[in-house]
């Protein structure tokens, strides 16, 4: 386990396994030390393979639930045979939106029945160059 805190920003990756039936699994992640004041916290994971492999890896969906100011749940599902494995689970965590970062959500239907598509419009983007 890896922990990074800087004011209103924590980064960390853990170990989490999957195994068979189903490929899924969930690891309540605990910050060292939790958000204070009360704002939203935002949490952003990405999911990678500790094990260097020479075959092509199946794709896998990670997601956060339960986000509190110490603590929230990463669950991973792996796609097909998966790997029965370690998967690295990546996370950044903040309250205050990044500077020149756009946040927000959309909501999907069930992503298990096919494929679904949407479009998502960013706001206008001003870049400012000092003179």
């Amino acid at each position: 386990m890896y922990f990074f805190t800087a004011l209103g920003f924590k980064a960390g990756k853990d170990n989490i396994t999957t195994s068979s039936p189903g490929l899924f699994a969930c690891k309540k992640i605990y910050f060292q030390t939790p958000f204070y004041g009360g704002q939203q916290v935002t949490v952003l994971a990405s999911v990678g393979h500790t094990v260097k492999s020479q075959t092509p890896r199946n794709g896998a969906a990670v997601w956060v639930e339960g986000v509190k100011a110490s603590e929230f749940t990463v669950c991973v599902l792996e796609f097909s045979y998966g790997s029965n494995k370690s998967l690295e689970v990546n996370w950044v965590a903040f309250t205050e939106k990044l500077r020149g970062s756009q946040i927000g959500s959309t909501p999907l239907n069930s992503w298990t029945t096919g494929t679904e598509c949407k479009r998502i419009d960013f706001q206008q983007v001003r870049i400012c160059f000092p003179k």
